[in-house]
C-alpha cells in the first residue's frame, strides 16, 4: 500500500470517529444542523446518473432522427455545459460556438478531437431537438441557428451539452432586425464540486440588475437541470433593496421558465432579483438544481446577458479577517495560532500561521481551505507536506461553528508518522485582513 493511501485510510477511520459521538471532553456541542452542515460539505449531491440518462435519451433521439447507428464515435462522455436559454422566433436566432481547448488527453492521446452530443429542451423539459458533433483540438465549431439546426421548431429553450473532451461553449442570441448579438456563456454542470465552490448554479441564485424604463427591458430565464421538480420563487427587488414582488412556478425536473418581461408589474424601477427553489418532492431523493441568465435589451435595438450568481446559504455569516487563539490535541498539539481568513459567499480560503507553542510539524504556515454551510465550518490544511527530510503527508481539519463571536470547535490531525490526535481550537477574530 502507497504512503498516500495508508494516510487516506487512516483518514477515514478517524473521520468516522469523529462524525459519531465526541469523543473528547471539551468539545462543544454538535447542534442537528451543524452536523448537517459537516455531511453536506463532506457529501456532495451526485446529480452523474441523471445526467448520464439524459445523454442516452439524446443520443437515441439524435440518431433515431438521422436513420443512423452514429453519427460519431463516442463510448462516453465526462464534460458537460449547459446554454441556459436559446431563441428561434420571428425576430431572434441563436448560433452555438464550441471551442475544443485539448492539447493532450489519456484516452485519444495528443491533439483530440472531441466527441459532442447536444440536447435541446423545451420548457415543459421535453427533448425537443439533438445533434453529434466532432471538434478538432484548437477548432471552433459554430452551428447557425442552433435550434433548427437540431430539428427543432421550439421558440425558447436550453441546451445540454456533453463531451468527451473538455471544451467550453457559447451562444450568440442575434436580433435579426438589425444583426445586433448578446454573448451568452455556458455553464459547467459542476457535479460533486464542493457546495461552496460552486459558481452560477445551485438552490439560491442572484441577478445582479434588471430593469424596467422608457428605455430597458429585462427578461428571465431559469433552467432546472437537478434531477427533481422544484417550486421556484423569483423575489424581485428595487435598487435600494426594498422587495417589490414575488412570482411563483413549479419548474419540472429540466424545465425552462422564461418571462420575457419580468419587471412589467413595476416599471420605472431597476434592481436585483433573487431566484430560490425548494424541493418540490422531499419525499424522493431527487432534488431541483437552478441555472439562470437574464436578457436585457434597449429600445436601440442593442442586447445583452446578466448571468446569474450563485449566492450563498441565508444564515450564512461573514468572517473573513484574522483570527487567533488555541489549537489542543492531547500531548501532541498545544499552540497559539493565527488564521488569515479569505471569504468569497461559502468558500474559506487563506493561511495558518503557528505563533507559538507545540505542534508535531517543522512548518509552521500552511494554506487552508474551507466551507461553510448551514453556519457550520469545516477548515483543512491545503499544504501537505511537511518540511522533513521525507516531506511527510499530513492532514489537518477544523469543524466548527460561530459561537458568542469566536470560532471553535473539533480539531482533527494525522500523518504518515504514525502520530494522530483529536482536539479542539477556540479563535476570537483579531482585525481585518487589510489594515
Amino acid at each position: 500500500m502507497s504512503r498516500f493511501l495508508a494516510l487516506v485510510v487512516r483518514a477515514a477511520l478517524l473521520f468516522v470517529s469523529l462524525s459519531g459521538q465526541s469523543v473528547f471532553a471539551e468539545a462543544i456541542p454538535r447542534s442537528e444542523s451543524m452536523v448537517r452542515g459537516i455531511q453536506q460539505t463532506l457529501d456532495p449531491h451526485d446529480l452523474a446518473d441523471h445526467f448520464a440518462t439524459l445523454r442516452r435519451k439524446i443520443l437515441e433521439h439524435a440518431r433515431a432522427r438521422t436513420n443512423s447507428e452514429a453519427q460519431v464515435s463516442s463510448d462516453g462522455a465526462s464534460y458537460v455545459s449547459i446554454i441556459p436559454y436559446v431563441a428561434g422566433d420571428a425576430n431572434t436566432r441563436t448560433n452555438l460556438g464550441l471551442n475544443n481547448f485539448s492539447q493532450s488527453s489519456l484516452t485519444h492521446g495528443a491533439s483530440p478531437a472531441a466527441n459532442v452530443a447536444i440536447g435541446l429542451f423545451d420548457a415543459q423539459g421535453n427533448l425537443s431537438g439533438s445533434g453529434e458533433f466532432t471538434v478538432g483540438s484548437n477548432h471552433l465549431l459554430q452551428l447557425d441557428n442552433i435550434i433548427s439546426r437540431l430539428g427543432s421548431s421550439i421558440a425558447a429553450g436550453w441546451l445540454l451539452i456533453y463531451s468527451d473532451e473538455p471544451l467550453t461553449a457559447w451562444a450568440s442570441v442575434v436580433r435579426n432586425d438589425n444583426n445586433d448579438p448578446a454573448i451568452e456563456l455556458a455553464v459547467a454542470d459542476q457535479i460533486n464540486k464542493p457546495l461552496a465552490f460552486v459558481e452560477s448554479t445551485g438552490s439560491r441564485l442572484m441577478i445582479q440588475s434588471s430593469a424596467k424604463g422608457a428605455t430597458f427591458q429585462s427578461s428571465l430565464a431559469v433552467v432546472n437541470v437537478g434531477s427533481g421538480d422544484g417550486n421556484l420563487t423569483v423575489k424581485i427587488y428595487n435598487n435600494v433593496g426594498v422587495l417589490l414582488g414575488t412570482k411563483t412556478a413549479l419548474l419540472r425536473a429540466d424545465g425552462l421558465f422564461v418571462d420575457n418581461d419580468i419587471r412589467s408589474a413595476f416599471p420605472g424601477t431597476f434592481g436585483q432579483i433573487v431566484v430560490e427553489v425548494t424541493d418540490a418532492n422531499a419525499a424522493d431523493n431527487r432534488t431541483p438544481r437552478l441555472v439562470a441568465n437574464s436578457f436585457i435589451r434597449s429600445t436601440n435595438g442593442t442586447s445583452g446577458f446578466f448571468p446569474a450568481f450563485a449566492l450563498p446559504e441565508p444564515n450564512t455569516v461573514s468572517i473573513a479577517g484574522k483570527w487567533e487563539g488555541t489549537l489542543t490535541g492531547g500531548s501532541l498539539i498545544n499552540a497559539q495560532a493565527r488564521i488569515e481568513l479569505f471569504q468569497e459567499r461559502d468558500m474559506l480560503y487563506g493561511r495558518m500561521l503557528i505563533l507559538s507553542g507545540t505542534f508535531p510539524t517543522l512548518k509552521t504556515s500552511f494554506l487552508v481551505s474551507g466551507d461553510v454551510v448551514d453556519n457550520s465550518y469545516v477548515l483543512q490544511i491545503q499544504g501537505i507536506f511537511d518540511s522533513d527530510s521525507g516531506n511527510s503527508l499530513l492532514a489537518y481539519r477544523l469543524f466548527g461553528a460561530l459561537s458568542n463571536g469566536r470560532l471553535q470547535g473539533d480539531a482533527i490531525y494525522f500523518d504518515e508518522r504514525n502520530r494522530s490526535s483529536i482536539g479542539s481550537f477556540n479563535l476570537g477574530r483579531t482585525g481585518d485582513i487589510y489594515e
